[in-house]
């Protein structure tokens, strides 16, 4: 047994020395803040070559039109293929926005309501809710992302789609995951799977295959002439090739084309911009009323919305801002291995941007940075007369943990990630991560609702959750109040291990050195050693293959070494950690060297710990290819 655990320690070493992780992307706030179009070129285009961005599709527009329209860098960097306003691009979940659309149009013509029953709409479309005699599920949750539903499961991905996969066919596939975490129209979750389920609505509706009638419907109106939901041979002759990490992309087939499978030029994004500037009309043309696009940047469907929060997202539209001037954009951005897109505009500004860039790092967000820069470079920062802060909102000082989880299998780091803590002064509501990073400085609008410096709406409210009871909403997202001490507590012993992890395997080019050299004797010895050791490796292994998995989910989807590997060491994980926890109690009284006891008792309830950690949040035997 011992020399077989030899073997495996010494391979496991090994293989840990040679793992990688992958850089970060890149994020850096713009120092110079443009103040001309040329200077914004400048800049934009210094980012691309900085960040090494391959090409980027740009639309900039007023009330008046386009005024920058472009591609910049090379479509295809081993052709030396110059970027320029056809070269067409994926978009991602901006490709929702069509959905929502197409919905509101059916809605003006009396042939929807926001309020009908999807059970009744679609009754072959499974779904599980177990409110659904009392809290149906809605079309307008579907649109809002307020169903409960989870993510897409890495199962999903299996289905390898192609361009003639039916939205039925999708949607017959995998239906655990349209599953109601929680009453529907409470909360929100953002996933990809409702649009589709409106889509196919849609299609029964109109009798029309999806895509046909966003085409006749929106994208041959709007002059979008080589936009399409397909890879057609015009993608083909004019697309940007995507990278990752200077690796070329693979077409991405999508499972629920209406999510995300829109191909698109800047100059065909440029012309869906204006048409949501011009609040519905394009060219002359009224496609949709006025009331519709408000509807549609508006959200109604959580429970924040019936208490006056204003912000977040709406129907496939959410809001954001920009350095606390007060002033909101709407649209969508989007995210596809190798792109990455955001369509964003005002309605106050009269103006907006499309920014579509053929890598993942870190340049978008530096451009839409510079863009949100630009288009206010001549607003004043709008005054603030704040009410004074209500006992309510002082008594709700504390840290809070989010309620809904885009990826319930991801909810064991997104807990900890996306806490917030809340202080109170007699004026202001000071909000930030929990773990440190950026500060708003909220103001109270009554007794009742804040809002933020960020858009200037309202956007924060106490609310009463049918689950868990009070609760605070932020802008889409809700949260519960938690004990901090328990919470850092966590954290720390978190951070704690991680100390414990790097201290241990460094000691273990010492002590492994000397085990195989026979200078490391007594049996008790090398057991109190080795069971953490294995416990830290098997832990290490898990987030790597966490890592990787994050970067391309269609590797948990499948029966992969990725999926495969991360299975065996979430299950040898806990094992090796009560196997640490039982040795070191077995040789409490052997004659051991104390500092390395004490080492490994204290190692051994850490990693037990977390593991217990690990087991509740559902990663302990977690299988991609079947759940």
């Amino acid at each position: 047994m011992i020399a077989l655990l030899k073997i495996i320690t010494l391979l496991s070493f090994l293989l840990f020395t040679q793992a990688s992780i992958a850089d970060e992307p890149i994020k850096q706030a713009s120092e110079n803040k443009p103040k001309t179009l040329e200077e914004l070129k400048v800049a934009i285009e210094k980012i691309r070559r900085d960040t090494n961005t391959p090409a980027v599709g740009i639309a900039l527009i007023n009330k008046d039109g386009p005024y920058w329209v472009a591609g910049l860098g090379e479509a295809d960097v081993q052709k030396n293929t110059k970027a320029d306003e056809n070269t067409m691009f994926r978009i991602g979940s901006v490709s929702k926005m069509f959905v929502a659309l197409s919905v509101l149009k059916l809605v003006e013509e009396g042939k929807l309501h926001l309020t009908d029953e999807v059970h009744y709409l679609a009754p072959e479309i499974k779904f599980e809710n177990q409110w659904e005699k009392t809290n149906p599920v809605l079309l307008v949750h579907l649109l809002e992302h307020t169903t409960g539903w989870d993510e897409m499961h890495p199962i999903e991905i299996s289905l390898n789609p192609s361009d003639k996969t039916s939205l039925r066919e999708a949607l017959n596939f995998h239906t655990d995951s349209r599953k109601s975490r929680w009453v529907p129209g409470t909360r929100y979750a953002y996933n990809n799977i409702g649009p589709a389920v409106s889509a196919y609505i849609i299609e029964k509706v109109t009798g029309k295959k999806y895509e046909d009638y966003v085409q006749e419907n929106f994208l041959n109106p709007l002059q979008m002439d080589s936009t399409s939901f397909y890879k057609t041979t015009e993608y083909d002759k004019r697309m940007a090739t995507l990278y990752t990490n200077g690796i070329a992309e693979k077409y991405a087939y999508q499972n629920y084309r209406p999510s995300g499978a829109v191909n698109a030029s800047a100059k065909d994004m440029a012309n869906l911009l204006q048409f949501f500037i011009n609040r519905g009309s394009f060219a002359g043309h009224a496609l949709l009323t006025n009331e519709s696009i408000i509807r549609m940047e508006t959200p109604t469907s959580n429970l924040g919305a019936a208490k006056g929060i204003r912000s977040g997202y709406g129907l496939h539209n959410f809001t954001t801002g920009h350095a606390e001037l007060g002033y909101a954009f709407h649209g969508h951005d989007g995210a596809l291995p190798g792109v990455r897109v955001a369509l964003m505009y005002s309605h106050e500004l009269q103006s907006g941007y499309v920014i579509m860039t053929s890598t993942s790092n870190g340049s978008l967000w530096q451009m839409t940075e510079l863009m949100a820069e630009y288009l206010l470079k001549d607003m004043p920062k709008k005054p603030i007369i704040p009410a004074k802060i209500s006992e309510k909102f002082k008594s709700m000082s504390g840290i809070y943990v989010p309620l809904s989880s885009r990826n319930e299998i991801l909810r064991f780091k997104t807990d900890l990630e996306n806490a917030i803590k809340i202080s109170a002064t007699d004026d202001t509501v000071i909000r930030s991560p929990a773990l440190g990073g950026w500060e708003s400085h909220d103001y109270a609008i009554h007794d009742n609702l804040l809002a933020t410096p960020w858009t200037g709406l309202p956007s924060i409210a106490v609310v009463t959750d049918p689950l868990v009871g009070e609760a605070l909403q932020v802008d889409e997202s809700i949260y519960k109040r938690v004990s901090a001490p328990v919470f850092y507590g966590k954290v720390g012993a978190i951070l704690f291990l991680a100390v414990f992890v790097i201290f241990n395997l460094l000691f273990a080019i010492v002590w492994i050195p000397r085990w195989f050299l026979g200078k490391i004797t007594p049996q008790g010895s090398i057991q109190i050693r080795l069971w953490p050791m294995l416990s830290s490796l098997m832990l290490i292994s898990i987030f790597i293959l966490i890592a990787l998995s994050e970067a391309d989910i269609a590797k948990l989807g499948y029966l992969t070494w990725v999926s495969l590997s991360l299975y065996l060491c979430s299950l040898i994980y806990p094992m090796a950690a009560i196997a640490s926890l039982f040795t070191v109690y077995k040789y409490r009284n052997a004659h051991i060297n104390k500092l390395a006891y004490i080492n490994a008792t204290i190692f051994s309830i850490l990693h037990t710990f977390f593991a217990a950690y690990l087991t509740f949040y559902g990663i302990v035997g977690y299988k991609g290819w079947a759940e």
